[in-house]
């Protein structure tokens, strides 16, 4: 009896730390996963393109209040598309296609070294209006701009090198494992200001979509 009763206030403490984010305003999330293209070149946002980089991100989280969050963060990684192609009806290798760079018909491949610094406001639904703030689970929506670095790091005229200005989006969830650590997973799309960076302008803007994987800690 006794031992059901520890049990049971055990699991009451923890369930109401779950309510105490206020008292940890600051949070650290490091991870990493895929970055895709998606352009003049072609759709790399596709689920069966298999066109895509790695990176890795570290965000720095600012608690506001039970519904707003602002953060700034870094990533870096490589950024790149391999555009199939016909030409004159003889099909492009797959296994050829992604050594070049783009020639002058904007046909080839674009590849990259990309630095990111950026800043968001984050709804979190776990607000005490649409979901309880003590859940484990903790989804959220954000907006946000960031300056992106491209670097030609072939140095074969692979991107217009320089730094682009995007406006972000997107969602993500956390799940806390207890009052302080959570792992997560975050999906963010960068909206290119400028339609220089594969060469072409054609109509089609270019944008990134980063999938990222995360472990966190909440401090302070």
């Amino acid at each position: 009896m006794k031992k059901g009763i520890l049990i049971i206030a055990c699991l009451a403490l923890v369930g109401s730390s779950f309510a105490q984010t206020s008292q940890h305003r600051i949070g650290i999330t490091i991870g990493g996963g895929s970055q895709k293209y998606s352009g003049d070149l072609g759709n790399g946002f596709k689920l069966k393109n298999e066109v895509w980089r790695g990176g890795v991100g570290l965000n720095v989280n600012v608690y506001l209040n039970p519904s707003i969050d602002v953060s700034g963060y870094g990533y870096i990684g490589d950024f790149g598309y391999c555009q199939p192609h016909d030409m004159e009806n003889q099909v492009v290798a797959e296994e050829d296609r992604c050594d070049g760079c783009i020639d002058r018909l904007g046909l080839g491949n674009l590849s990259s070294r990309m630095y990111v610094a950026g800043a968001q406001m984050r709804y979190k639904f776990n607000n005490g209006y649409i979901l309880r703030e003590d859940r484990r689970i903790k989804p959220y929506v954000y907006v946000g701009v960031a300056v992106n670095k491209l670097t030609d790091r072939m140095k074969m005229n692979c991107v217009g090198a320089g730094n682009y200005l995007t406006i972000n989006s997107g969602i993500g969830v956390r799940y806390y494992v207890n009052e302080r650590f959570n792992v997560g997973y975050n999906l963010n799309v960068g909206y290119f200001t400028s339609d220089k960076l594969d060469f072409l302008s054609r109509g089609a803007s270019d944008m990134y979509l980063q999938n990222t994987v995360f472990l966190g800690i909440d401090l302070f």
